[in-house]
């Protein structure tokens, strides 16, 4: 199993044999790196070491792990497209001015886009529309999915988790909300925990999606938990992930959740893993994860 990390370089991780490669032409440094999926390929963003920047950031498609990355130019936003071979970016073209362009992973654009917040955050796109956060970083921002060729507001609200195929999922106070986007129809489901969710990564079908209900803070202590649970959308019913929940000291650095190619749920922290639904243990990688601020993985194919 292999994973690509986004560490400053970044690195080709095997789950046994530890790094695997560093792959050339990638900006070093102190700057970050975060990675994103886009089907069997990976899109990473740099980061500048601070804060609060004034620039987009440059957006690179991994190539392999002996060539340069290519470039998609600077965008403040990047989510995956729904045929799994391009992305959306949130341009910048002068200080108040921002579009939203839909870009092919080998660099070519379909058309030049639509005006857009240069706040938008985008998330992923589906058969049913493109998922995005208005007003992002802000008190009073809002979920929308919205048809991204018109920009027509498809559904709306205050905190939409996820979305992929045919569903989305809505939080709410008490409990969540699976919203079937082929008719409208939504189903109240009751959490399986308390918290709140952290991160919620969806299968490569779309059909089960794994729902972190960390806590970063358990019973107001500097201890960090981690509790994962499946959610199967054709119940819906829930799926408690083997040996959760766990103390952890990769919340916020040095994990993540994605999904390989043959359905196995596969975790970041400490070690790599991988956990296939229903079976009782996760299975161990032998080489220990590089420290550092990085956080997220994808892995690959």
């Amino acid at each position: 199993m292999t994973a690509l990390l986004p560490t400053t370089g970044p690195t080709l991780f095997d789950a046994d044999r530890g790094a695997a490669a560093t792959p050339p032409g990638y900006p070093g440094g102190d700057l970050g790196m975060s990675v994103l999926r886009v089907g069997t390929h990976a899109v990473l963003t740099v980061y500048p070491p601070y804060t609060h920047s004034t620039e987009p950031f440059e957006i690179l498609v991994y190539t392999g792990p002996s060539s340069p990355p290519r470039s998609l130019g600077d965008a403040w936003s990047v989510g995956p497209g729904a045929d799994a071979a391009s992305v959306w970016l949130i341009r910048q073209d002068a200080p108040d001015s921002c579009r939203l362009q839909h870009v092919s992973l080998d660099g070519g654009e379909f058309g030049p886009g639509q005006s857009a917040s240069c706040r938008t955050e985008v998330h992923a796109e589906t058969a049913h529309g493109l998922l995005i956060t208005i007003n992002a970083g802000a008190a009073q921002s809002t979920d929308a999915l919205i048809d991204p060729e018109t920009g027509r507001t498809i559904q709306q609200a205050p905190r939409i988790i996820g979305v992929a195929g045919d569903r989305m999922l809505l939080d709410g106070l008490l409990d969540l909300t699976l919203v079937d986007l082929r008719d409208n129809s939504r189903r109240q489901l009751s959490r399986p925990t308390l918290g709140i969710p952290s991160s919620v990564v969806p299968s490569r079908d779309g059909e089960i999606w794994a729902i972190d209900f960390a806590n970063p803070s358990y019973r107001g202590t500097s201890t960090q938990t981690r509790d994962i649970w499946l959610l199967r959308l054709n119940g819906p019913d829930w799926e408690h992930a083997a040996g959760m929940p766990f103390i952890t000291e990769h919340l916020k650095r040095g994990g993540g959740l994605d999904w390989n190619d043959v359905g196995d749920l596969v975790l970041a922290d400490g070690v790599l893993a991988a956990w296939h639904p229903g079976e009782p243990q996760w299975r161990l990688g032998k080489a220990a994860l590089p420290a550092g601020d990085w956080s997220g993985f994808a892995v690959l194919p």
